[in-house]
């Protein structure tokens, strides 16, 4: 059994490590920044999030990470981004260092921010895995995490606001990635398309102004390095000025799975929390996964007529 649970472990963070250095977010659909270098700056207002997740609560070696991002507007076209994001898996960490850019411009009724992200990953497992009778100390893949990896990585995002309903925001991750130090491993090359790797989100903004209330319906497509493709249709709804937000999500991959998100703002402050669970038999052996953000927003003050409105001003 407990070589079961090691061998479980250990490929979950394989996977983890050599296929997917995107951090996996419930709450983008509030949060498109968090996903979407082109959203940096988009709300004309500087913003700070904080966002911490816990996967498969109760599981042992549970994915948890943390994210601290910075995001907001240097002048009317210019917008600048920075994050830090911690991952822990087992016994392996994952420490990012993101830099968003951003140029934002409007064409007759459509909003648009185009934008770019540079990353500096690095990767490591715990030596005390060496010592592990379970594990081969031969094994060129678990050296590799335990002398750690440094990789650079760029992705580009554009979000589109047409007629302050209709938004689209497609993002291609690891559109120039490199390994920055020398450890010897084998990998998969990283050849094909541009398109290879994506996100792609398309919704719409409904608005009720009678009854105070506004429902969001998207619908949001990933494809990340060699991970199984998903798709994610939500709907949103807000009531009374986004005092209170309700969420929810259905991923029809993997026999389905469900994420439920509530959240409120006050003044300049927001607070979300979401519960993800998934219909297959993993279930059983945890508690779902939880997330929870809070952010904070200043207006800027030398704002100009003219320029690019905030889709989430649509809500205010």
């Amino acid at each position: 059994m407990k070589k079961a649970l090691f061998t479980l472990l250990f490929g979950l963070s394989a996977i983890a490590a050599f296929s997917q250095e995107q951090a996996i977010y419930s709450q983008y659909q509030v949060f498109p920044v968090l996903i979407n270098p082109g959203y940096t700056g988009f709300e004309n207002t500087h913003q700070l999030i904080a966002n911490a997740r816990s996967t498969w609560t109760g599981f042992p070696g549970k994915p948890t990470n943390y994210t601290v991002m910075y995001n907001g507007p240097v002048t009317d076209r210019l917008g600048l981004g920075a994050g830090v994001f911690s991952e822990k898996i087992g016994d392996l960490t994952t420490l990012k260092l993101q830099l968003n850019y951003s140029f934002r411009f409007k064409i007759q009724k459509a909003q648009i921010g185009l934008g770019l992200s540079t990353e500096f990953l690095r990767r490591q497992a715990s030596a005390d895995l060496l010592s592990d009778p379970l594990v081969d100390r031969n094994d060129s893949a678990l050296e590799s995490l335990v002398d750690g990896q440094q990789i650079f990585d760029a992705s580009i995002g554009t979000h589109i606001l047409y007629d302050e309903r209709f938004f689209v925001g497609l993002t291609l991750p690891n559109t120039i990635r490199t390994r920055l130090d020398e450890v010897p491993v084998d990998e998969q090359p990283t050849g094909g398309n541009l398109f290879q790797h994506y996100v792609f989100q398309l919704g719409y903004i409904l608005d009720v102004p009678s009854q105070n209330f506004k429902v969001v319906p998207s619908l949001t497509m990933r494809q990340f390095r060699d991970t199984p493709y998903q798709i994610d249709m939500n709907v949103q709804a807000r009531f009374l000025e986004d005092k209170l937000i309700a969420g929810l999500t259905y991923r029809p991959n993997s026999k389905g799975s469900a994420v439920f998100l509530i959240g409120s703002k006050f003044k300049q402050f927001q607070f979300f929390y979401s519960y993800d669970v998934s219909f297959s038999n993993f279930q059983q052996y945890n508690g779902g996964s939880h997330e929870i953000s809070v952010a904070c927003s200043l207006a800027r003050n030398t704002a100009k007529p003219g320029t690019p409105t905030s889709q989430s001003d649509l809500f205010q």
